[in-house]
């Protein structure tokens, strides 16, 4: 069988930099371990044929991942080093069966099915022997020195990223001949350049990021953002007031609605849902249902926060913007993001509230209607 991709993710080490009694790639972010997080990726891409993943030989978690009974993946004991378990994973295989071998740190769980693509294309069509991810260097670098550190130029450096992918049989030989001779081994680029094989780098994302200290788990959270947006419209009907993000504001107008009408809270809502793909209003609160006649709207978003809270999820910012021509939204700013606060349980920073016209244009420039548009992003929980 020709032209198959074997994916190597070497798991074995035992992490002693991220200060933990569990190896860093059982850390979880969510749901999920990091672990989790970057085999669904090979997993799912229909360019990987089979997986290889080198574990310890003591490793007790291995079998509670939910990737472990994966008919795609199979397990060999690792080496003392990656270059070890890389290579312990090669010859667990008919390597004849295989034109290319992926490697990828298991700690890169930011990469994407469009990243392995890319490399996938990249080496089929410039024919190199190894393709490798790069990035330029950004910050200032300096070389230590025993008697003065000195700065260096960084344009003449870059960071070498996985994954990486090799021409399956120049790699075997490549790295078996490196770690037979007691080369310290950073990666396959390495050795497949140290035996002269023509090699190719591309762009890759400052994003995949590789966990390696405690501290960068708080910047994968960062990553691990979903974006939500909402919208909702409602007209007027003539009254003394009414609802806006659970503030009751006295004027000349109230809103036509099944529930309380509280069209920002409803906007909000909608993008609660969005974010998290549970879905819209509509789905759990229906117009069509009589128990949801003159609804307080705080009810609808209380159930959006408990059900991200499942997820693990919970808010991080929300940008509001309110559509009307009356009444005047200014003198009533401080109130609603007041109370906005407090339903939503995020401070007041994080919420972005401004208001703006429709330039007398339409039915909410006649002043019959009234928009709330709003977007979010949520974060897991920390």
């Amino acid at each position: 069988m020709k032209n198959k991709i074997l994916a190597i993710i070497p798991a074995a080490g035992i992490g002693e930099r991220f200060l933990s009694k569990d190896p860093k790639q059982y850390h979880k972010i969510g749901h999920s371990t990091l672990i989790e997080k970057t085999i669904s990726i090979f997993t799912s891409s229909e360019l990987i044929s089979n997986i290889i993943v080198p574990i310890h030989k003591d490793d007790k978690n291995i079998q509670n991942q939910d990737f472990y009974k994966n008919p795609k993946i199979k397990f060999v004991n690792g080496g003392d080093s990656r270059a070890r378990s890389v290579l312990s994973a090669l010859e667990s295989e008919d390597l004849t069966n295989y034109d290319y071998v992926l490697t990828h740190d298991v700690a890169r769980p930011n990469i994407s099915i469009d990243h392995i693509r890319d490399i996938v294309n990249e080496i089929q069509n410039k024919g190199s022997d190894c393709i490798f991810f790069y990035t330029p260097i950004s910050e200032s670098i300096k070389k230590i020195s025993n008697e003065e550190d000195v700065t260096l130029n960084k344009e003449d450096y870059y960071l070498v990223q996985t994954p990486q992918i090799c021409k399956t049989k120049k790699l075997y030989t490549a790295l078996k001949s490196c770690v037979n001779e007691g080369i310290d081994i950073p990666d396959e680029s390495f050795v497949m350049e140290k035996m002269n094989h023509s090699l190719t780098k591309i762009k890759g994302s400052s994003s995949n990021i590789k966990v390696t200290y405690p501290e960068d788990i708080d910047l994968m959270k960062k990553f691990n953002t979903r974006v939500g947006t909402g919208f909702d419209l409602h007209t007027y009907l003539p009254g003394n007031g009414f609802l806006l993000g659970g503030y009751f504001i006295k004027c000349d107008q109230s809103i036509n609605a099944h529930s309380d009408g509280d069209v920002l809270l409803h906007s909000i809502a909608d993008a609660i849902l969005g974010a998290s793909a549970l879905g819209d209003i509509g789905i759990f609160f229906p117009d069509t249902d009589a128990a949801n006649k003159n609804l307080d709207s705080k009810k609808i978003i209380n159930f959006c926060l408990e059900e991200i809270s499942k997820l693990d999820l919970e808010i991080f910012n929300i940008d509001i913007t309110i559509i009307c021509e009356t009444p005047k939204i200014s003198p009533f700013r401080d109130f609603i993001l007041s109370s906005l606060s407090e339903i939503l349980k995020i401070d007041q920073s994080n919420i972005g509230l401004k208001a703006t016209t429709s330039e007398k244009i339409g039915i909410i420039g006649k002043n019959k209607a009234i928009a709330v548009q709003t977007s979010l992003n949520l974060i897991t929980k920390k």
